[in-house]
């Protein structure tokens, strides 16, 4: 599942694939300017992070 965020200078990208990580990669024009992740202690915690808090 993919989730976008639009700003004023950059969009955000969230997706989760189903397992204990959630990738965020931050883009600008185009152009990946960060890539990191989210590490959660089981896939519960990972699936509410991304479904209440996003």
């Amino acid at each position: 599942m993919t989730l976008k965020n639009y700003y004023p200078d950059y969009h955000e990208k969230y997706e989760y694939h189903g397992n204990t990580a959630i990738e965020v990669t931050r883009e600008k024009n185009g152009v990946t300017i960060k890539r990191d992740w989210i590490f959660f202690d089981s896939v519960q915690e990972a699936q509410d992070f991304f479904y209440d808090n996003l």
